[in-house]
């Protein structure tokens, strides 16, 4: 019984389930009591009914009928695992309710009177190393990191909520496609079956095992036979049952053991389900690091594999319920800027399916998101833990996000969302259904040959055709942007009537499709467009940006900006701030003052869908929605290819919480032009 005791403790370190909900338990009511026997059946039952029966009364009563037996059989290292590490004291009262100890100092004392192991087994030095122990654990929970410490209420056993996003400008901070990306190659790299057996030697060991119960079994049958012709009177009568009962034990702690080590085996050759979940879950912009959630109840298991994957460099740190390793740098190659793998850590936690729902949203949320549910749960009487959402002794919920949120009387929020910055006004319209990748009509920001683009303006149509769009804008650069070919206004007004050529052709030809006639001007460093009004006047579609003196004064990007803002023949602001993530930080502008002005002059601002840009930011994107200005989702693509982009864009339009209704190219192509007249209409007035 010692071992399987101990043993048993090694699984409470697992245990996902809180118990100081359940030490209060009213044995009198028969839910509570069933409740508990519920969760230690799920948990323990490859062990014996005498060893679950010892942790029930542990947990009910703070006492232990095996106490002495353990002080004296095993060391008090064991015993402060068995006691301290597994069972938490402040919740069970295992050590200070049955020596009515309520303080340190009465604990202590006790100690000191060698009243904490009544054997006498242990001197008073060796019980106050005991007493450090426990001491040293009520201060600080091992699982927890020096950066969890003032970690919200309910992620008492562990927690991965960045509270600061990486430095855009860091050259080890990833754009979200390149961390999407590597994570999938991660994610199918766990997945694959496992070629070894995981163990070494289990076959072998098979084998044994067989052989051993086999010898077992017919020792069993001598024993009988023995017993059978020993009167009961005869003291060996007694040394016989003590022996065979004492074998029965060891044949039942075996197979008990051959079957623990068939499910660890199982776990290790089985591939892993695991989903991203941390930042990476909620589609951040910028990463430097990738948390992955996986469903298991073999913990060990998982990391092993873990472990042994050809992605890891070096393990980092591991504890109960979290594994972090480094990133090998020769693992894959990022596909939207063709560099060798960034640095990066990687973390991987995990959870049964029985809390997997409560784990995966508090790993996906943001500090703010996850206080806002814990402080709707203590609006209703509950408790939010990490481990479920519970009122009192019953678990309300655990299994899936899905239930937590209805049970909180919450909407689902969808993981992006869990933000904290948008998802409070989105519940409170309604939770209007949030803007899809097929939602949009068009793509508005769009290169050529005519400038730096690699494909033909008939090329570019032809995707935007296969991606089921209605119409794009070819917006070549201008002439100040001489190192990407840019345009004279006479160049301009050819390709434009090349485009003109263009259309009629898919007109006559029945194609209902059609290229809008633009440019992205320049935005010049003393003020002023790259083009002339008159050029301008002729085109259905103008972009306006900036590429050179970005790292001006303030008050002289606004002078810029205000140019293009009150030019009647600009309709979009593209990527407003220039960032460039893990090489560029924003232009010093303030994101209000582009919000007042597109409202007051009747423009768009545009969410650039490049990897490296996705500019303007989901913050910035809900200050434009709360000033109702249009926003435009474009690739800015400069091959046929990127204008797959527009997925990217999507995402952090969903982060901010925007409807197709607040995305401009989400219209017909009738509906957009007459939109964009009244824009211009309205500004004139």
């Amino acid at each position: 019984m010692t071992d399987e005791l101990l043993g048993l403790a090694e699984r409470l370190k697992y245990l996902e389930v809180p118990l100081e909900n359940f030490s209060s338990v009213d044995l009198g009511k028969e839910h509570e009591v069933h409740e508990l026997e519920g969760m230690l059946g799920y948990w323990f039952g490859n062990f014996s009914r005498d060893a679950v029966w010892n942790v029930r009364e542990i947990i009910l009563t703070g006492t232990n009928p095996l106490r002495d037996r353990l002080l004296r059989e095993t060391s008090p290292n064991v015993v402060g695992l068995l006691r301290i590490k597994s069972l938490p004291v402040e919740s069970i009262n295992y050590v200070r309710g049955p020596l009515g100890v309520r303080n340190t100092e009465q604990l202590k004392k006790a100690c000191r009177a060698s009243v904490l192991s009544k054997s006498g087994e242990f001197s008073e030095q060796e019980e106050l190393d005991i007493l450090e122990d426990i001491l040293n654990l009520e201060k600080q929970d091992p699982v927890k990191t020096s950066k969890e410490a003032d970690a919200p209420s309910g992620a008492e056993t562990f927690l991965c909520l960045e509270t600061k996003s990486p430095e855009i400008a860091d050259v080890d901070t990833m754009f979200l496609a390149n961390a999407d990306a590597l994570a999938d190659a991660i994610i199918a790299s766990l997945q694959a079956e496992c070629k070894t057996t995981g163990i070494k030697g289990v076959g072998e060991q098979a084998v044994k095992e067989t052989l051993v119960g086999v010898r077992d079994q017919a020792r069993g049958v001598v024993d009988k036979f023995r017993r059978f012709f020993t009167s009961r009177s005869d003291p060996r009568y007694r040394q016989m049952r003590l022996e065979e009962n004492e074998r029965a034990r060891v044949q039942a702690e075996r197979r008990a053991s051959a079957e623990l080590e068939a499910l660890h085996a199982a776990a290790v050759n089985a591939p892993l389900e695991l989903v991203k979940v941390g930042p990476l879950g909620r589609a951040e912009p910028a990463l430097s690091q990738l948390d992955f959630l996986i469903k298991t109840d073999d913990t060990e298991a998982a990391f092993e594999r873990v472990r042994s994957s050809a992605f890891v460099k070096e393990i980092l740190s591991q504890d109960v319920r979290r594994l972090s390793v480094s990133l090998r740098p020769d693992f894959f190659t990022v596909p939207f800027n063709n560099r060798p793998t960034p640095p990066a850590t990687l973390n991987f936690y995990t959870a049964s399916e029985f809390t997997w729902g409560t784990k995966e949203v508090l790993l996906t949320s943001s500090r703010e998101h996850w206080n806002m549910l814990t402080e709707r749960a203590t609006s209703k009487g509950w408790k939010l833990t990490a481990l479920g959402l519970y009122d009192g002794v019953n678990r309300i919920s655990s299994r899936t996000s899905e239930r937590l949120y209805e049970k909180l009387g919450f909407p689902f929020v969808p993981a992006e969302l869990r933000q904290g910055t948008a998802e409070r006004d989105w519940i409170t319209a309604g939770t209007p259904e949030l803007i899809k990748l097929e939602d949009l009509r068009a793509d508005l920001h769009l290169h050529t040959t005519f400038s730096d683009g690699l494909n033909e303006i008939e090329e570019m149509a032809s995707t935007g055709q296969a991606l089921g769009y209605d119409f794009i804008a070819a917006t070549d650069h201008t002439k100040n942007a001489a190192i990407a070919n840019g345009m004279t206004d006479a160049e301009i007004l050819h390709c434009w009537d090349v485009i003109d050529g263009v259309n009629e052709s898919m007109k006559a030809s029945g194609v209902r499709f059609r290229i809008l006639k633009g440019a992205e001007v320049d935005v010049l460093e003393d003020g002023g467009l790259d083009l002339t009004d008159e050029t301008l006047s002729h085109a259905d579609w103008i972009v306006a940006s900036i590429h050179f003196g970005k790292r001006q004064p303030q008050k002289q990007l606004h002078r810029r900006y205000l140019d293009a803002f009150q030019n009647p023949f600009v309709d979009v602001i593209a990527h407003p701030t220039q960032r460039v993530i893990g090489s560029e930080p924003p232009m010093d502008v303030d994101v209000e003052f582009l919000c007042e002005n597109a409202k007051k002059y009747g423009k768009c601002l545009e969410l650039n869908s490049q990897p490296r840009r996705l500019d303007l930011d989901y913050r910035w994107l809900k200050l434009a929605k709360d000033y109702a200005v249009p926003i435009v989702v474009s690739t800015d693509a400069h091959a046929a290819s990127q204008m797959e982009y527009l997925r990217f864009g999507v995402q952090q339009a969903r982060k901010a919480g925007l409807t197709r209704h607040d995305v401009l190219n989400t219209l017909s192509y009738h509906d957009f032009m007459e939109r964009r007249r009244i824009l211009k209409a309205n500004a004139a007035r």
